[in-house]
């Protein structure tokens, strides 16, 4: 009889009930009120700015889990569900019975070069203890897939930026369905709702003390207003020394509405079936033909540096895929499908600058296998406040990429030419030197910075390649149509 009137009440809601996109706190509050007239328990939660180094450089976080250089972040701060006893490890991290869902009302960011949301799993208990996983649950819902509004700015008419956005993320087709309906009674445009189907199968849900604990990622890139990043990334504190400052009850902010919605016990369970992942190759090898202009940039940089020793540093795969890592209860970072990982071995630099690190490779986004590609300085150094318990830093703290101007030389843009002067692809190549200092001012040199906490020190470095979204996908491209990015460490002679 519920399923039935589930049915019922969507189809006449969407017929019967005229629509807005106009989110106000009157009209989120009347949408919340209908929701508790069908018997819903609704809890407010926020959509807060996450800091990785913030967090471990404050004592709250054992590692900074390989974070993005380029990519501010934002997480769901949920309160603990309906009669749940056990506490979740972190504000950030929450359970989920199988038919709750967490709703977001709220808008799209301002003009930028890639947005995302998506729910992954933190952490699973496994022989009674918790282990971090860190998984996506499937696909992202990113800047290319996101159903919206019209944007509340004018002149951004036509674009999914500064948008109404609704996204709901659960596991249960009714829950989506009651929701839904209830979207269209408060008047709100089913059209613009996101269904982020989170895959019961592959999950242990529950409020219970062993049952998987979830985080939602909100990730941003590279704004096209300063003034926009400088706001929208100006949240009060999250934590501080030894201390998480954001405490319940959560609040709304300018990002939107956040709610942890419980239906009533005679709702009826109906898990979803796991989404068809999106397909990432195109079957487009042609950066691959660049494989003998990258080798003749290779002997270009060993020539200018002829005299020095040197080693070639290994580039692989980073990451397993999520889905491998939740079934082998495997670390994998937060890694998401909409971008290839790469990384290096590891190496140290001297404070002189005598010895320095060359990386070089393909601008993926100019030869058309991404979006935005960069490549990123991180460090791996143990955790040593946290031993005999084997925890890396793993922050990534200097970032170079393909979004600034050829004419700054503050970018991947540019900077093979000197190695390649007459060679016609050299635009679509990079070359930088990473060390811990410049005596000679050269452009395309990244310096090891100062660290800002006493916790993160810069010691055993590895360099990381990311290339976010294939442009004729949603999606990133396929690992073996990439040519891998590469690092060379050059030291003086002994």
């Amino acid at each position: 009889m519920r399923k039935i009137s589930i049915l019922f009440i969507l189809s006449l809601a969407v017929v019967l009930f005229p629509s807005d996109n106009c989110f106000t706190q009157e009209s989120v509050e009347h949408f919340k009120n209908l929701l508790e007239d069908q018997g819903f328990t609704v809890q407010e939660g926020s959509l807060y700015l996450f800091n990785p180094a913030d967090l471990f450089g404050n004592y709250i976080l054992p590692s900074c889990f390989c974070n993005n250089a380029d990519s501010p972040y934002a997480v769901y701060l949920i309160p603990e569900g309906p009669g749940q006893v056990s506490p979740n490890k972190y504000p950030w991290t929450y359970k989920l019975k199988e038919n709750e869902a967490i709703i977001y009302l709220g808008w799209t960011p301002p003009p930028m070069v890639y947005f995302s949301y998506q729910t992954f799993i933190a952490g699973r208990f496994y022989n009674d203890s918790f282990h971090r996983i860190f998984g996506n649950l499937g696909d992202t819902i990113n800047i290319s897939t996101i159903n919206t509004g019209e944007s509340i700015e004018e002149d951004r008419e036509g674009t999914n930026f500064n948008a109404p956005t609704i996204i709901i993320s659960t596991p249960d087709r009714n829950t989506d369905a009651v929701l839904r309906a209830e979207i269209a009674r408060a008047g709100f445009d089913v059209g613009i709702v996101n269904t982020e189907v989170l895959p019961s199968a592959l999950l242990r849900l529950g409020l219970e003390h062993n049952d998987d604990e979830l985080t939602f990622l909100f990730r941003t890139a590279f704004f096209e207003n300063e003034a926009d990043r400088e706001f929208y990334t100006s949240d009060p504190p999250l934590v501080g020394y030894k201390e998480i400052l954001v405490k319940p009850p959560y609040q709304s902010n300018f990002r939107g509405w956040v709610f942890r919605v419980t239906p009533p016990e005679d709702l009826k369970s109906d898990p979803f079936p796991i989404p068809p992942l999106r397909v990432r190759a195109t079957g487009d090898t042609s950066e691959l033909e660049l494989a003998k202009t990258m080798d003749r940039l290779r002997e270009a940089i060993l020539k200018e540096y002829e005299g020095l020793q040197f080693s070639e540093l290994k580039s692989y795969r980073w990451f397993e895929e999520s889905y491998h890592g939740i079934q082998t209860i495997t670390d994998v970072f937060g890694e998401t499908r909409d971008t290839v990982y790469f990384r290096t071995d590891t190496f140290e630099l001297s404070e002189s600058g005598e010895d320095f690190a060359i990386v070089y490779g393909p601008i993926h986004s100019l030869t058309g296998k991404s979006i935005y590609s960069s490549f990123i300085l991180y460090t791996g150094d143990i955790v040593k406040d946290l031993l005999p318990l084997q925890s890396r830093i793993m922050l990534g703290f200097l970032s170079v990429n393909s979004q600034m101007s050829e004419e700054s030389k503050l970018g991947l843009k540019g900077s093979a030419k000197r190695f390649l002067p007459d060679d016609p692809n050299a635009d679509l190549f990079y070359v930088w030197k990473i060390a811990k200092a410049n005596p000679d001012n050269e452009d395309y040199c990244a310096v090891v910075p100062e660290s800002n906490y006493e916790r993160i020190t810069y010691n055993e470095l590895f360099v990381a390649f990311r290339a976010y979204i294939d442009p004729k996908l949603a999606v990133s491209a396929a690992y073996e149509e990439i040519l891998m990015d590469k690092v060379i460490y050059f030291s003086q002679e002994k």
